[in-house]
């Protein structure tokens, strides 16, 4: 087996290689006169290559084959988003980077499979491999880049501190940014220090810096950004002998602390839920292998189409549970982190005819409540879809769930007709372990039987007195027992077919399956609604570091509230484009549009700093009450966690309650109760 699977590797690896060559030169002529992905600039020439070189160039080759192949490009687009986001690399090393994470993942992939599925014959435990291996690269993919991001984010605060430091001792931004580059070395944060620091001294600056908070890897770095870009644009104050410069840093470090806090506590909470989940998965054929060779009446059940639909439905609850737990556990930082730069298959799809007509009748009519709160709804998640992309998705998922359904159903059907001919017969079967004896025994009686069923399965009008004949002038004797099993298995035969009402219940489950985005979107939007308090604690901690610096205005407050905003994001942006025709009835329409008490109290502040006073006046009671909302927002991460917590272990544990109940311990209970009938029942005969 060994040698086998090393010789197909060899062979596999280099038709894969040859056919990669000749992809890659059919790609190259196509793009070659048009586009830059060839030109020297970008895939570096030299005249005296050495080992590594001809690696880089290879991803390079690697990276534009990926980015045209249709699967491969979305995997392609997000690993390279989220490198973006990580780190200061140029074009040749982003696709250098990006092209060997690909091809490491689709070697990984690749070899994986090839041995794992010859090593294995059974189609569920094929299929266990291909969503293991798949979900392993994903998981290693995630955390080589993830992990990065990670790391910028603990080592803020070294960085505040060395500009603290310098700026304590030039007073000037410039150079403390220049010290803390030269003091961070190659840390993963330096180029993110570096990109801030020359955003902020571009010509151009406010473009720059939009460009960076579009790539930024957190908020805090955001704020770090724009608070220095303020602090050198309209000069520091001192407020009770304490720059205000650096008081906002500290601000920022405190808010950095409680984030590292929370995270480190979901980690620590989710850390085994994910496993909980997937674990049944592994455990379904040792489960039935235990049981098989303990109560032999079972054996049946594993073989029949209901021991299948259990397995599928065990697989169904991995797949769902494993989901909705990554959706709990991310946060808002995340959510971005996961975004991919273009996605338009929804678009691909809307554009046919006969697609379009059917989501625009699905779509609820302009001016409706239900559309109005469906937009809403997809804009509060931040989901990157148009109402027609998540119509697209709705009716898809609806056509998944009819097909698939149907398929299972067809399986279903499959399976019965060969255990007809394969199950050991009822009188061999009892709550103890089948005896090699009876094994055998049971074997050749199937074998016998399954003559007999082939012969009449195609007859409709076969009776119990022409299979009594025949058999009698076959073998010379005959029970009726015999004669009654053999047309019982002839009937079960005749009824496996598809039945009308089994084509309902496809439609019925395609009709579930259409509302599963909408469960998904509402799941987010209840994790939204957790992370409200969060973000309107964040809005405080922003207005107190903005609050002091000279010529701060209203409107300036609103488009930093709005660019650190989700949950309230589309009102800000609403109330800012209304601004210049009347700063208060903006204000006013924006306390109107978010029913949110503690939000209404920012707003109420804005009004007074538009109306009556500066805003330092209008927010003064953030002073005053700072360590209150700091242990208010302490408070509030533990609430979150909790809940967090408590819906991550309810869907985690759905796999193995469905695993342990439905395919132990529910199907023993059955057949030993059936079992237990039949023993009355005889007994009650003598």
């Amino acid at each position: 087996m060994l040698v086998y699977i090393a010789i197909g590797l060899v062979a596999f690896s280099v038709v894969g290689i040859l056919a990669l060559f000749l992809y890659f030169r059919m790609v190259k002529k196509k793009y070659q006169k048009n586009s830059a992905l060839f030109q020297k600039d970008q895939i570096v020439v030299k005249k005296k290559k050495s080992f590594s070189d001809q690696f880089d160039r290879l991803y390079q080759v690697f990276y534009i084959i990926c980015i045209s192949m249709p699967v491969l490009k979305y995997y392609t687009r997000k690993i390279r988003l989220k490198l973006e986001m990580v780190n200061d690399y140029t074009e040749y090393e982003i696709r250098r980077k990006t092209g060997s994470i690909m091809l490491a993942s689709v070697i990984f992939v690749i070899t994986a499979l090839f041995i794992f599925l010859n090593v294995t014959s059974d189609l569920y435990m094929q299929l266990i491999v291909v969503i293991a291996v798949l979900l392993v690269n994903e998981k290693v993919v995630d955390y080589r880049v993830s992990n990065v991001a990670d790391k910028i984010l603990r080592q803020i605060p070294e960085v505040f501190t060395e500009i603290r430091h310098s700026f304590h001792e030039h007073g000037m931004i410039e150079e403390a940014f220049n010290d803390a580059i030269d003091e961070l070395e190659d840390k993963e944060i330096t180029p993110q220090v570096k990109r801030i620091k020359e955003a902020i001294l571009a010509d151009n600056p406010e473009v720059q810096l939009e460009k960076y908070y579009d790539t930024a890897p957190n908020r805090f770095l955001k704020l770090f950004a724009g608070v220095s870009y303020l602090t050198m644009e309209l000069g520091d104050r001192k407020v009770d002998g304490t720059s205000i410069y650096l008081k906002n840093l500290n601000n920022i470090v405190n808010d950095v602390y409680l984030e590292i806090l929370k995270r480190d506590k979901i980690n620590y909470m989710f850390r085994s839920l994910t496993i909980i989940a997937v674990a049944p998965i592994l455990f379904t054929n040792i489960i039935q292998g235990w049981a098989e060779s303990n109560f032999a009446a079972l054996i049946n059940f594993y073989s029949s189409s209901f021991g299948f639909i259990i397995k599928a439905l065990i697989l169904i609850s991995i797949f769902v549970c494993y989901f909705m737990l990554r959706v709990i556990r991310e946060d808002s930082d995340q959510i971005k982190f996961d975004r991919i730069a273009t996605k338009k298959w929804q678009d691909k799809a809307y554009s046919i005819p006969l697609i379009r007509k059917i989501v625009d009748a699905l779509i609820p009519a302009e001016y409706t409540t239900k559309r109005k709160r469906k937009t809403e709804m997809i804009k509060n998640t931040n989901a990157f879809l148009t109402l027609e992309w998540f119509y697209v998705n709705k009716v898809t998922a609806a056509l998944i769930g009819f097909v698939f359904s149907l398929t299972l159903i067809i399986n279903m059907h499959y399976i019965d007709f060969n255990a007809v001919f394969s199950q050991i017969s009822e009188e061999f079967l009892g709550l103890g372990k089948l005896s090699a004896e009876d094994e055998e025994a049971a074997k050749i009686m199937a074998e016998q039987d399954a003559e007999y069923v082939e012969q009449y399965r195609g007859d409709a009008s076969i009776t119990k007195e022409q299979i009594k004949a025949d058999i009698e002038a076959k073998e010379g004797s005959v029970t009726d027992e015999q004669v009654d099993r053999i047309y019982s298995k002839v009937a079960s035969v005749q009824g496996i077919y598809l039945k009308y009402w089994e084509l309902i219940i496809s439609l019925f489950v395609g009709f579930v399956a259409y509302f599963v985005p909408d469960l998904i979107l509402y799941i987010r939007n209840r994790m939204r609604e957790m992370e409200k308090e969060n973000e309107i604690m964040q809005f405080q901690s922003i207005i107190l570091m903005l609050m002091y610096i000279e010529r701060i205005d209203v409107q300036t407050i609103l488009e930093w509230l709005e660019r650190y905003s989700y949950a309230f994001k589309d009102a800000i942006a609403t109330a800012l484009n209304n601004y210049e025709a009347g700063a208060t009835d903006a204000l006013e329409d924006l306390k109107d549009r978010v029913p949110n008490k503690d939000f209404k109290r920012i707003v109420d502040g804005l009004l007074s700093a538009v109306e009556r006073i500066p805003v330092r006046e209008a927010f003064d009671e953030l002073e005053t009450e700072r360590n209150f909302y700091y242990e208010k927002r302490k408070e509030a991460n533990e609430r979150l966690i909790q809940k967090k917590v408590r819906m991550g272990k309810a869907i985690g544990f759905t796999p193995m309650v469905i695993l342990i109940a439905g395919y132990f311990v529910g199907p023993l209970m059955i057949v030993s109760i059936m079992q237990m009938s039949t023993y009355f029942t005889q007994m009650g005969a003598m």
